[in-house]
């Protein structure tokens, strides 16, 4: 996806409301929206990053469901699609429970717990499988080689325009 067009809108809107000002107006607004070019691109990245984030998260609860990437390529942002191997032997649900561990928690984060489950209308087990599925994801794909850094609102790098 070419960020180029995007980057533009933002500055053709800038420059649409200069407009309405004298010739001060219209070069300072010009010089702002060249300077604003490094940030809107981050900004963008940012969004898309986010909404890959969210779109992984929703597909944990699906076997073998595959997770997002996004990465910035000069002006290119790409969004690489990539499975994750599941452990079968991880139960998702009461039916597959091959393995047994005993879990002590306050009352407070118990009450918290089933009501999570309850809303997720599944049972606390299974709330806790995936709870726990969803807290070893980004462990497992560091151990793929995956760089989990772009995740959540961090940026690191460098644009050259």
């Amino acid at each position: 996806m070419q960020l180029s067009p995007y980057v533009g809108q933002v500055q053709a809107q800038l420059a649409a409301a200069a407009a309405l000002g004298d010739d001060t107006t219209r070069r300072v607004a010009e010089a702002l929206a060249a300077a604003a070019e490094p940030a809107t691109r981050l900004a963008i990245l940012a969004a898309v990053t986010a909404a890959a984030d969210e779109v992984t998260a929703a597909l944990l609860d699906s076997p073998d469901a595959p997770s997002l990437a996004v990465r910035l390529d000069g002006d290119e942002l790409r969004i690489e699609v990539r499975v994750v191997e599941q452990h079968h032997d991880t139960p998702t649900d009461d039916a597959d429970t091959s393995a047994r561990i005993s879990l002590r928690l306050s009352e407070a984060l118990k009450s918290d717990v089933e009501s999570a489950a309850k809303a997720d209308s599944v049972s606390v087990n299974t709330w806790l499988v995936r709870a726990a599925t969803r807290a070893l994801a980004p462990s497992r794909a560091r151990s793929a080689g995956w760089d989990t850094r772009a995740s959540g609102h961090r940026i690191t790098g460098w644009i050259n325009g």
